[in-house]
């Protein structure tokens, strides 16, 4: 008898946990975004000014690529990021989507890069066609640089896309 009341509160608290862990989780997805920021999927939607973009004549690599898209997005409100390793307030964001597929869902987050630099983890779009990723800084955006693609920081597995970054306008 003394050992079933002993295990009376242990009992409670886990049939409770599932209740508690919804709550919370609905707060944070409800919660209003706090030091202006906005997040990845909203800038994914924004409307962006086109960089670059180009169509490879044929798929690339087993993941099948077939091209990329860069775009400028503006900002406004300006959000509060770190760019390499220090904080600052930022008006404009750097949208990179990698075509092809359709691409795998995969425990590992698929990685935009340029060059030898992450850009991002990737959001896929919902038929699988699209993984974009968002960074804040402009350096990574430049003539010449080779936008890739990986499943994890794989940086030896990448998939690269031969045509290189020509850029119409902006950060050349």
């Amino acid at each position: 008898m003394k050992r079933n009341l002993m295990n009376r509160p242990l009992a409670i608290a886990i049939a409770l946990l599932p209740l508690l862990v919804g709550s919370f989780a609905f707060a944070q997805r409800n919660a209003s975004p706090t030091n202006k920021e906005l997040p990845l999927r909203e800038i994914i939607k924004l409307p962006g000014k086109l960089l670059a973009e180009t169509k490879t004549t044929g798929p690339t690599g087993n993941l099948k690529l077939t091209g990329y898209r860069v775009e400028e997005v503006a900002l406004s409100p300006s959000v509060s990021t770190q760019v390499r390793g220090q904080q600052v307030n930022a008006n404009k964001a750097w949208r990179v989507t990698v075509t092809g597929g359709p691409f795998p869902v995969r425990a590992m987050p698929a990685v935009i890069w340029i060059d030898d630099q992450i850009v991002g983890y990737g959001i896929e779009n919902e038929t699988l066609s699209q993984i974009t990723a968002v960074t804040f800084d402009d350096s990574l955006i430049h003539d010449g640089g080779v936008v890739s693609l990986s499943y994890g920081e794989d940086k030896a597995g990448r998939t690269r896309i031969a045509q290189k970054l020509q850029l119409k306008g902006g950060n050349q």
